[in-house]
């Protein structure tokens, strides 16, 4: 059976908060007391976001069992372009059972789609080297103007 890929509602939340604590902190079983307590603030913070956040989910038979995010930013109007936005690509999973099966392309292939409609020219991902391969194969390339400070 093939997955579907579609974006989250609210109705998705218990499992996409099993998702993002797997994701986060795939080593450690999440107790009950923390999963409500995560699932409630990531249900807070996507209220809060609305059209500033996407998440589309990756479902298999009933199972969520992949995620990508896209977090949409507005831009300094400029003379001509009032109406800007930036992307960022973040919390690209799919859970290791499920790999290689072309999930994390789809999932990938439907965050691009939605930058692409709602205007947005540039695109971000922050990679681990690990995934650089996977993100350049889906036309990714390093940038020689973007930089970025990291706290000390």
């Amino acid at each position: 059976m093939s997955a579907v890929i579609r974006t989250a509602t609210p109705s998705d939340l218990p499992a996409l908060t099993a998702l993002r604590w797997r994701w986060a902190r795939s080593e450690r079983v999440a107790r009950p007391d923390e999963l409500r307590e995560f699932g409630s603030a990531l249900g807070q913070w996507m209220a809060e976001r609305g059209d500033a956040s996407v998440c589309k989910l990756a479902v298999l038979e009933g199972e969520l069992v992949g995620m990508a995010w896209l977090a949409v930013f507005d831009r300094v109007p400029n003379p001509g372009a009032l109406h800007r936005l930036s992307g960022d690509v973040q919390s690209v999973f799919v859970v290791p059972e499920h790999r290689g099966r072309g999930l994390g392309r789809r999932l990938m292939e439907a965050i691009c789609d939605t930058a692409d409609d709602l205007g947005i020219r540039k695109l971000t991902v922050d990679a681990n080297d690990a995934a650089l391969p996977f993100y350049h194969r889906l036309g990714f390339t390093h940038s020689h103007v973007l930089l970025q400070r990291e706290r000390p």
